[in-house]
């Protein structure tokens, strides 16, 4: 039936002038509340970049509430928020946006640490940052109990439904559920949740090695995917494009839902990464090459595991009161990935490259003679264009690495002190 527009309009204008001004002010901020969890569909998630703030005891956190470096569970309000403050800012310079945090149910079920790990939580946000918190399930892969779960995931919503700045992910590498029983555990979540589009990220099925088997499923059609990545998943290859290609057939179809929530290299190892293009790299330069390649062309948000841990070989920082980058090449490699930096190279008081290196005194050339087994030893040799004269210099924390071109492998004096 076709409406008058006038009749129309003559009973709005009656309905709204019998509202009062507090009414009206109530309705427009539950539409904005509304609006600010109500997100169109993405059309990538490079919005979602960043790191994990871990707890160095484990973010399972048995019979304890989790601590990620920094907090303790004897923490005040106020200087949990500070940490987390710090961590913000130095994030947000470092090019990131997201920070991934652990919850588990002692933590949101303590009167006394569940307000203090919200002021680290709101302090991250108040930076202008996202924060992404995912439930560790403690000693397995799944659930254990389904009730006290919802519990910590409602008494969480609670305070963050309207929040579009905190993101849910339901639980951390569900290995032990099969592809059919964890998209069910999903889909009961978002119901028992009433969660709005684009609040949760969800794990994909193993250690989150897979997306396509939960992105296949129509119920969960406005979420996003967890996805996590390191080397061992995939085996020894040498060359990025390896890497590349099975992590393509990981993601499939559902590149625009994808988070990397998980993935990262050894800092330490004092690899940098600015000739992984070779063939006959090391796995953490040809896996985090193809990794954040991949990820650069789907423009997909990586998080890298960790970020903030003290005692993590992995971490991005030093520590969580030294925010110092541990390898400024392998950051450089993720800033790349997020696009914000033309070139994945790390400029310190020497350039990260490949030189040669010539005796003063004698003007010869360092060689390795060709050797490409460990404790061989190195020479001097006249000038000349080999390979095994041709050094990759790279500078990690504070210290540069030599490692021969023939070989890959590093110079190193052994236990030799004459």
């Amino acid at each position: 039936m076709k409406r008058n527009p006038i009749i129309l309009l003559l009973c709005l204008l009656t309905i709204f002038t019998s509202c009062s001004k507090k009414e009206m002010t109530l309705e427009k901020i539950q539409a904005s509340s509304l609006a600010a969890v109500t997100a169109t569909t993405p059309a990538n998630t490079n919005s979602l970049r960043g790191i994990n703030w871990a707890d160095p005891n484990g973010n399972e956190a048995p019979s304890r509430v989790v601590t990620p470096s920094g907090l303790t569970a004897t923490i005040t309000a106020a200087n949990a928020a500070a940490v987390g403050k710090r961590i913000a800012d130095s994030l947000k310079q470092a090019g990131g946006t997201t920070v991934r945090m652990p919850i588990t149910p002692l933590t949101a079920s303590s009167s006394s640490y569940w307000p203090v790990y919200q002021a680290a939580i709101n302090a991250i946000v108040t930076e202008g940052c996202k924060v992404i918190l995912c439930y560790w399930p403690d000693g397995v892969h799944h659930v254990p109990d389904t009730t006290q779960w919802y519990t910590m995931w409602k008494k969480v919503d609670t305070v963050y439904k309207n929040n579009a700045a905190v993101l849910y992910e339901p639980i951390n590498e569900p290995v032990d559920y099969s592809s059919t029983d964890l998209c069910n555990l999903y889909a009961n979540f978002l119901t028992q949740l009433n969660t709005t589009s684009w609040k949760c990220i969800l794990d994909g099925t193993g250690y989150a090695g897979e997306v396509i088997s939960v992105g296949n499923d129509s119920r969960l059609t406005s979420q996003y995917l967890g996805l996590h990545c390191y080397w061992w998943f995939y085996g020894s290859y040498n060359v990025w494009s390896s890497y590349y290609n099975i992590v393509s057939g990981k993601v499939g179809a559902y590149a625009a839902r994808t988070v990397i929530t998980e993935v990262g290299v050894e800092t330490f190892r004092k690899v940098s990464f600015w000739w992984q293009w070779d063939t006959g790299v090391y796995e953490d330069q040809a896996f985090l090459t193809g990794s954040l390649a991949y990820s650069k062309d789907n423009m997909i948000g990586t998080i890298a595991w960790s970020g903030v841990n003290d005692i993590d070989t992995y971490r991005w920082f030093s520590a969580n009161n030294n925010l110092v980058e541990v390898n400024p090449g392998c950051a450089n490699m993720f800033r790349w990935s997020w696009g914000l930096t033309a070139s994945p190279k790390w400029r310190g008081p020497i350039a990260d490259g490949r030189y040669k290196l010539q005796n003063r005194a004698s003007n010869l050339m360092l060689d390795n003679l060709g050797s490409t087994t460990d404790g061989a030893g190195v020479a001097q040799w006249q000038d000349g264009t080999s390979a095994n004269q041709q050094w990759n210099v790279s500078y990690t924390d504070g210290y540069y690495t030599l490692s021969c071109v023939t070989g890959k492998n590093c110079l190193d004096v052994g236990s030799n002190t004459s």
